[in-house]
């Protein structure tokens, strides 16, 4: 198809409003880096700095987090924003946000590939609805690897439309080495797209599958890949057990309706038909606070009469290509036990919903299209005003704000002392050290033993140590300011130290220096870094 200058245009103002969404205060909001985040961040730091993981591997083709096996894209994604902008919120959100900005083009480009009749109206609408869609705007502002994933699936989608195979392939395995719902939707989408071209895959084709997904194999079998999975899935769901008891109150052969088979399938279609519940998509969204505000569904309230409208109009038109994605997507999420509602696992179900919100809009008369777009334009900003100014305060603790500022005074104030207590009950906070006082990833690696408690690895104090300098734990005595270690600094938590809500920032203990104290954003003190006098 000619690209012609109003298309140019259009798709232009399109990318600038996705952008601005997306890049704005992107520092601030959300309120601070999450775990998951921080871990991107100082992987790709160590990346850059040793070509190795926080393990050790070198260049690995998964990557040995401090608590789980990841998948490794992101991370290698991350690492020219972190030569760039260092260890900090830009240099770990900007490459989502980025990839996230995209998304609209991708998605304009593969709808003007499948549709004959109104291509560019639904193109361009379809790609506006992505670009403001609340869903995709929360997650390209953090570094959740389903941005990523979702750009290569529909550019994998859209090459293979354009019979670029080889392309295609490469850019769909890459998305299974993003995030793990990836491994199961992919090779079903690739059944699909096979049938629905009735394209037979050529040797060059099927050779660079092969190769591409050989590490992704053996990191299967080994289990790297699957162990999340393995104890996420209904079928090991701890509440198939609970299921089993149900039989001692069954005389008529339990075992035919109380079984492992029945309970994880029910399971599984429970979780299916949530995805596409009025609550999840409309009115809550996600349970999860950073993954939903909670003031709306993971879309807007009135973008329901255009989903549904789009729906009918892509089963009435036989658009087959994204009706069976749209039904396609929600089944890696609902194979897991908590996968009804679950945003992050279901993040295949966007491209669809989009083009179905661009379809259902196109369906409606002008008077009425237009009454909608204002109601739906005063519902964005609302929500937008709430995302912006109230979420970050109300969602502190799910981004865990207070680390960024002990951790950085910390770093500041560290060489002066000569060993170092570091709380790590209130979040594991090992890799937040690293990050935050961008510790060499060269000497972790030299240096690191084990992250396990062990039991008073020095006296009053339960934990692990890094060093010989570093010790992550907690005290093992409650009355532990008798014990304190006279020149060691002390990272201690409001939540787990100190007595009921007493703010030693305004009367500290007798034998207690204060040096430092970080706050949530309601100056509530969350850690303090204390010395004995």
């Amino acid at each position: 198809m000619i690209i012609t200058d109003s298309m140019t245009w259009f798709v232009s103002i399109i990318l600038a409003l996705s952008l601005l969404l997306r890049v704005g205060l992107l520092d601030k909001v959300p309120a601070e880096l999450f775990g998951d985040e921080i871990d991107v961040g100082y992987q790709a730091y160590s990346l850059l700095k040793t070509g190795k993981d926080l393990y050790g591997q070198v260049l690995p083709t998964y990557i040995h987090s401090l608590s789980e096996w990841r998948a490794p894209l992101l991370m290698y994604a991350t690492v020219p924003t972190i030569a760039l902008f260092g260890p900090n919120e830009w240099g770990v959100r900007l490459p989502e946000a980025i990839f996230g900005s995209l998304a609209p083009i991708i998605l304009f480009l593969l709808v003007i590939e499948t549709f004959k009749n109104w291509k560019l109206k639904i193109g361009i609408c379809a790609s506006l609805a992505l670009a403001l869609m609340p869903w995709h705007i929360w997650y390209s502002r953090a570094a959740f690897e389903t941005v990523l994933m979702l750009d290569l699936a529909m550019l994998g989608a859209l090459l293979f439309l354009k019979k670029r195979f080889t392309l295609s392939a490469l850019s769909l395995v890459l998305a299974m080495y993003t995030y793990s719902t990836a491994t199961l939707f992919i090779p079903l989408w690739l059944i699909f797209l096979h049938f629905y071209t009735r394209t037979r895959p050529k040797v060059i084709y099927l050779l660079l599958l092969a190769a591409t997904l050989t590490p992704l194999l053996f990191n299967t079998i080994s289990g790297r890949a699957g162990a999340r999975f393995e104890l996420l899935s209904v079928f090991n769901s701890s509440d198939i057990f609970k299921n089993q008891l149900m039989r001692k109150d069954d005389a008529l052969v339990p075992s035919i309706w109380h079984n492992k088979f029945e309970y994880s399938a029910r399971a599984f279609f429970n979780n299916y038909l949530r995805a596409f519940s009025t609550d999840f998509l409309f009115i809550r969204g996600d349970p999860v606070f950073r993954h939903s505000p909670q003031v709306t569904g993971q879309l807007l309230p009135l973008s329901a009469p255009f989903v549904v409208l789009g729906v009918w109009y892509l089963a009435k038109r036989k658009q087959w290509l994204w009706f069976i994605w749209l039904l396609l997507a929600p089944i890696p999420s609902a194979l897991t036990a908590d996968g009804g509602y679950h945003a992050t696992r279901l993040f295949f179900m966007i491209p669809p919903l989009a083009v179905a919100m661009g379809a259902g809009f196109l369906q409606l008369k002008r008077s009425l299209a237009i009454i909608l777009l204002v109601l739906f334009t005063i519902n964005f900003v609302w929500v937008g005003h709430y995302y912006l100014v109230h979420y970050p305060k109300e969602s502190s603790v799910w981004w865990h704000v207070g680390y960024k500022e002990v951790l950085t005074k910390l770093a500041v104030i560290a060489p002066d002392y000569s060993r170092v207590f570091i709380n790590n009950t209130y979040e594991p906070s090992l890799e937040r050290f690293l990050f935050w006082t961008k510790y060499s990833p060269a000497l972790f690696q030299k240096n690191f033993v084990i992250d396990k408690s062990q039991a008073e690895v020095v006296p009053n104090y339960n934990g692990f140590s890094l060093d010989g300098k570093y010790y992550f734990g907690n005290f093992s005595k409650t009355d532990y300011r008798s014990y304190l270690i006279p020149g060691s600094l002390y990272l201690i938590s409001q939540r787990d130290n100190v007595d009921g809500d007493w703010d030693w920032r305004v009367s500290p203990p007798d034998t207690i220096t204060v040096l430092a104290t970080s706050t949530n954003l309601s100056n509530q003190p969350l850690f303090y870094l204390v010395t004995r006098k």
